[in-house]
């Protein structure tokens, strides 16, 4: 950068001289226009000397990390939607419990990803509780998690 910064202002000098050096007429003009280039070429010399090769190798890696860090926050995203849903879940289930008067100290739900419909539905609930066939019922007929993937601790705290 600092002989990049060297050779500009070295082409504005010598343009500087010889412009004050040249007696006005063609050649005045003549030099004007060629110190003129040199500073130009002087400006662009960092673009001049760029590899193609390793510009087109630095462009695929850059393509590369950016792919793994979209891959990356798909999956984060993913992540996150299936916490939601599992905490909406689990959030309906201690409603519906509250409202039915059973008493459910803790839920858990566990989702799983539907491929053909791209979507997380309830797989999995463990509640922290006495086990009410009502309730249960109520899981099963609502949210699809059917009385065998229900775990019900009996503890109701």
């Amino acid at each position: 950068m600092k002989s990049w910064i060297m050779g500009i202002v070295a082409a504005s000098v010598l343009r500087a001289v010889a412009m004050a050096l040249t007696p006005p007429g063609r050649v005045r003009s003549v030099t004007g226009l060629v110190s003129t280039i040199v500073c130009t070429l002087a400006l662009v010399s960092p673009v001049l000397e760029i590899d193609l090769d390793d510009l087109v190798v630095g462009f695929a890696e850059y393509e590369q990390m950016a792919e793994s860090v979209v891959e990356q926050s798909e999956e984060e995203t993913k992540m996150l939607n299936r916490t939601y849903i599992e905490e909406k879940y689990e959030a309906y289930i201690l409603d519906k419990a509250a409202a039915t008067g059973v008493t459910v100290r803790e839920v858990s739900v566990t989702a799983r990803w539907d491929e053909e419909a791209l979507v997380w539905y309830p797989w999995q609930a463990v509640l922290s509780g006495v086990y009410d066939e009502a309730l249960s019922q109520t899981i099963e007929a609502e949210l699809g998690i059917p009385a065998e993937r229900q775990e019900w601790t009996g503890d109701a705290g």
